[in-house]
């Protein structure tokens, strides 16, 4: 009776387990099948992210970059702060700005 209940106990342990990772598995692939990339068709060029930050009024651009599919800029505001904008690629709108030191 105790071997009968250890091996049910196995058994079903082993199939939630592999039920669990196969699950797991699905949700990993439907995620990354959800993001959408922009195709280099439609996403701005840096010179048109440049002169969306410069038409802004920010000064002294000194990188432009993509990663991860966003636009990193690197300059400075009115008030000379330094600063990292995010940057749609598509659109070309600010979708994060941070106040970096010196």
């Amino acid at each position: 009776m105790k071997t009968t209940r250890l091996l049910t106990a196995l058994t079903l342990g082993s199939s939630l387990i592999f039920s669990g990772a196969a699950l797991n598995t699905a949700l990993a692939q439907t995620d990354t099948a959800q993001v959408q990339t922009a195709p280099a068709q439609s996403r701005l060029t840096i010179k048109q992210i440049y002169d969306k930050v410069e038409a802004a009024g920010y000064t002294n651009i000194t990188e432009i970059e993509l990663d991860d599919n966003v636009y990193e800029v690197k300059a400075r505001n009115q008030e000379n702060q330094r600063l990292q904008l995010k940057f749609d690629p598509n659109s070309g709108e600010i979708i994060n700005t941070k106040t970096k030191n010196k």
